[in-house]
């Protein structure tokens, strides 16, 4: 899993919350060509999507780039670390000095490719 801090975090990601994720699920796509998807879902608010473009500027550095969202693009110190949910201990994908990843208020596990 390490070697995501060298070649980015390729792959489907969600929210690292636990049982909780069935009421609110957060997903975050990295598609292998740069492109990306973050789908955000909650019960009580629906759903949202946004484009977005991703490259790795070095190791553990991540610039994000909305797509047609008016959002500006951003950049990012990665880390994996210990995250503990009432489902159990697992390594979570986060940024450095936050909770949680970009816009969203918690970690991301790994679920699968994209």
């Amino acid at each position: 899993m390490d070697d995501i801090l060298d070649r980015g975090p390729i792959g489907r990601w969600r929210t690292a919350r636990g049982t909780a994720t069935v009421l609110v699920g957060d997903e975050v796509i990295f598609a292998p060509d740069g492109t990306g998807l973050l789908r955000i879902h909650s019960v009580a608010f629906g759903g949202e999507t946004l484009g977005f473009r991703w490259r790795m500027l070095g190791r553990a550095h991540l610039r994000i780039e909305p797509v047609d969202a008016g959002e500006d693009a951003v950049s990012l110190h990665l880390e994996l670390r210990p995250h503990e949910t009432d489902t159990g201990p697992q390594t979570v994908l986060a940024e450095v000095g936050s909770d949680g990843f970009w816009l969203l208020l918690d970690p991301l596990e790994r679920i699968g490719d994209a």
